[in-house]
C-alpha cells in the first residue's frame, strides 16, 4: 500500500486514547481553551462502553433480577423458567451500539476536539505519529503535553498452546453471541465472577477455577464468601486451590488439565487472571521507557521524569477502574 506523505498539526494536548478517561480529559482540555487532539485505534469510549461496563451490567441485570424475585413471596412461582437468552443478548447489543461508535465521535467533536483514527505511537517529546487506517502517517505536535490513556488489556498465563485455544478474555465474554453449554472461568475476581453469574444465569454449566482460597481475595471475606455461596445456589461448581496445568482444543471441546490432577471439559474458557497496560506498541523506548510496562507518576499523573508526558487511567496502576480514571 502506498503511503500518503507525513502531515504535521500541532495542538496544546495530545491525547492518545479515547475511552473514558481520553474523553474526559479531552473535554476538560477543551473547556480549559486549550486545543486537543485525540488518537484511537478501536472504538471511541473504549473498554468500558463496548467490552466491560456497559456489556456486564447489561448482561448481569436480567439474572440479578430474576434471582431477586426467585426469592420473593408472592412472586417466585411467576418467574421460574429460564430467561430469554436471546432478548437479553440483544439489550446487551443496544447498550452498545452494536459496536457503533458514531454517538461517541459525535459527543467527542461536539466539544471541539480533533479525533484522528489509527494507531499512535510517541516519536520523540512532546511528538505522536498517528498512522491511520489506509497506512498514511500524520504528525501532531503537542505544545504543552502528551496524555497517555491507553488502558489496559486482559493478561493471559503463559500456557503452552493457549492461543489455538481461542481462550476467551473479558471481551469475548462481554460480546458473544451464543451461550455456551459449558463454560470454565479462571479467576477469582472481578470479571471472573461476573461472567460467571452472567453466564450461568443465561443457561451455560458454569466450573470457576480458583488457585486462591476464595472469590474476590482484594476485598472483605465476607464478600467473596456471599458471591461464593449465591453462584453454587444458582448451580455454578467453584473449586478453590486449583491451578490450571494444561489447555487444549479436541474435536471442538476445551480439555482443561489442573494441578489436581483433574480433566474437565468445556465448550469454551474464560482466563480472567489480571489486567497488563496497553502500552506495549505506543513508543515508549523513543523516550527511554520500557515498553509494555505501567506509567510511574506522580499525584499530578505527571510520568516521572518527563514534565510534559502524564499517565492516566489504568495506565498508572494506581486503579483500575473507569470512574477512578475520569476523576
Amino acid at each position: 500500500m502506498t503511503q500518503t506523505p507525513a502531515r504535521s498539526n500541532t495542538y496544546d494536548v495530545v491525547v492518545l486514547g479515547a475511552g473514558p478517561v481520553g474523553e474526559n480529559v479531552a473535554d476538560r482540555t477543551r473547556a480549559a481553551g486549550l486545543s486537543t487532539a485525540v488518537v484511537e485505534s478501536e472504538l471511541v469510549g473504549g473498554e468500558c462502553s463496548y467490552w466491560a461496563c456497559m456489556p456486564s451490567k447489561a448482561l448481569l441485570r436480567p439474572v440479578l433480577a430474576q434471582a431477586d424475585a426467585r426469592r420473593l413471596p408472592g412472586l417466585s412461582h411467576a418467574v421460574q423458567d429460564p430467561l430469554d437468552a436471546a432478548a437479553v443478548l440483544a439489550r446487551r447489543d443496544g447498550f452498545t451500539s452494536d459496536w457503533n461508535d458514531d454517538g461517541q465521535v459525535d459527543w467527542l467533536e461536539s466539544t471541539g476536539a480533533d479525533l484522528y483514527r489509527g494507531r499512535g505511537r510517541i516519536t520523540g517529546e512532546r511528538t505522536v505519529t498517528v498512522t491511520g487506517p489506509d497506512g498514511g502517517e500524520q504528525v501532531l505536535t503537542a505544545r504543552h503535553a502528551v496524555a497517555v490513556c491507553t488502558g489496559s488489556r486482559a493478561l493471559l498465563p503463559d500456557l503452552p498452546g493457549l492461543a489455538d485455544v481461542s481462550p476467551w478474555t473479558s471481551r469475548e465474554a462481554t460480546s458473544s453471541k451464543t451461550v455456551p453449554r459449558r463454560l470454565v472461568v479462571v479467576g477469582g475476581g472481578v470479571v471472573a465472577t461476573e461472567m460467571a453469574t452472567a453466564w450461568q444465569g443465561l443457561g451455560s454449566r458454569v466450573t470457576v477455577l480458583v488457585r486462591g482460597k476464595g472469590l474476590l481475595s482484594r476485598m472483605e471475606p465476607f464478600a467473596g464468601e456471599l458471591v461464593a455461596e449465591a453462584l453454587t445456589a444458582a448451580g455454578a461448581d467453584i473449586r478453590t486451590g486449583t491451578s490450571v496445568t494444561s489447555v487444549r482444543r479436541q474435536d471442538g471441546t476445551v480439555v482443561v488439565g489442573t494441578d489436581t490432577g483433574e480433566h474437565i471439559e468445556a465448550d469454551e474458557i474464560l482466563f480472567a487472571t489480571g489486567r497488563a497496560p496497553r502500552t506495549d506498541d505506543i513508543g515508549l523506548e523513543t523516550i527511554g521507557l520500557e515498553p509494555g510496562s505501567w506509567l510511574p507518576v506522580d499525584d499530578s499523573l505527571r510520568v516521572t521524569g518527563h514534565d510534559w508526558l502524564y499517565g492516566v487511567g489504568d495506565v498508572n496502576h494506581r486503579a483500575l477502574l473507569t470512574h477512578q480514571g475520569k476523576y
